[in-house]
């Protein structure tokens, strides 16, 4: 897009309110409708790219979307399948529409819509845009989020969006960086469905006893527990109540241990719990476990003394 091209402006709402040059645009930082297209792989892997550094805006950041400024006239579906061949090369796919959300700052002010699209074809980078790129698994773009490399602002917004509400299997990202605040020595492992404890350990190289079941407990109607058990073991309530001091306790429902953990059942970790719960380890946990990550047929695995400690956690004998 060159900088006399028109480019459509919006309220914060995204409704349109007139059209500018692209450049009289980013010199008042005016606000503006935008696109991004998040391209995933059939390995669930997402593209990772670079900016080259003659970009008019954030040169040089790492992105995770391909997408960019909407023209005057353009519908934003049109505008996102555009820039997604201009950039990457990617056509002849579905665009499944994530959302769209509001981003501001001192350099950029965008009214966003977000996209995704499943793709296992060739990447064909635009010169003038993309430097360089590559696929990485979910775990390693949490490290890039996370560490010291520059990425686009809007972009990382709209990530931590799609992990904080658990839209798609963007969750993971949530546990990912949560494993890295506290400073845990991890791995991922991914497989697909499973049908059995001994399925799951088989999938994952590993004994049953070390898989852990994380389980949301309830006190009460605002109190609860992350409990922690090894796949083969069954929680001994008795135990657990007399280590709360309680007399009753049960099992949250899917729906309740959702609204505390922001994790579906099935896929639920202590790691980037939305509320942050207290947590018990059953106290016949011992060396490198795995646990939910926050995605169906994703898991961490980690050494359970290190995640007892940096959780602050109780050991106990629950079973």
């Amino acid at each position: 897009m060159s900088a006399d091209e028109l480019v459509v402006l919006v309220d914060e709402h995204g409704d349109a309110t007139g059209a500018v040059p692209r450049s009289q645009m980013r010199a008042g930082n005016l606000l503006h409708a935008a696109t991004a297209v998040l391209v995933r792989d059939c390995a669930d892997r997402i593209y990772l790219h670079r900016r080259t550094d003659t970009k008019d805006w954030a040169p040089g950041h790492w992105d995770a979307a391909a997408g960019g400024v909407m023209q005057a006239g353009e519908e934003p579906s049109a505008s996102a399948a555009r820039e997604l061949a201009e950039e990457l090369g990617v056509t002849g796919v579905e665009l499944h529409h994530l959302g769209q959300h509001l981003f501001e700052d001192a350099t950029l002010r965008c009214f966003e819509y977000a996209y995704e699209v499943r793709y296992d074809g060739p990447v064909s980078h635009q010169r003038s845009e993309v430097a360089q790129g590559r696929w990485v698994a979910m775990e390693e773009l949490a490290r890039v989020l996370a560490g010291p490399l520059p990425f686009v602002p809007d972009t990382r917004q709209l990530l931590d969006s799609l992990a904080a509400d658990g839209v798609g299997d963007y969750a993971q990202l949530r546990a990912f960086a949560a494993a890295l605040r506290l400073g845990l020595d991890f791995a991922a492992t991914r497989h697909g469905p499973v049908r059995s404890l001994a399925e799951a350990a088989a999938v994952r190289g590993i004994d049953p006893h070390q898989i852990l079941k994380s389980m949301v407990v309830r006190l009460s109607r605002d109190e609860h527990r992350i409990v922690l058990v090894p796949g083969d073991m069954e929680i001994s309530w008795p135990k657990l109540r007399a280590l709360l001091g309680v007399n009753r306790i049960s099992l949250a429902d899917a729906e309740d241990a959702l609204a505390v953990t922001g994790y579906v059942r099935g896929t639920i970790t202590p790691l980037g719990s939305r509320t942050p719960l207290p947590v018990i380890v059953d106290a016949s946990a011992s060396g490198e476990v795995s646990l939910g990550a926050g995605a169906h047929g994703v898991a961490i695995s980690v050494s359970v003394e290190a995640l007892t400690a940096a959780l602050d956690a109780t050991v106990a004998d629950l079973t």
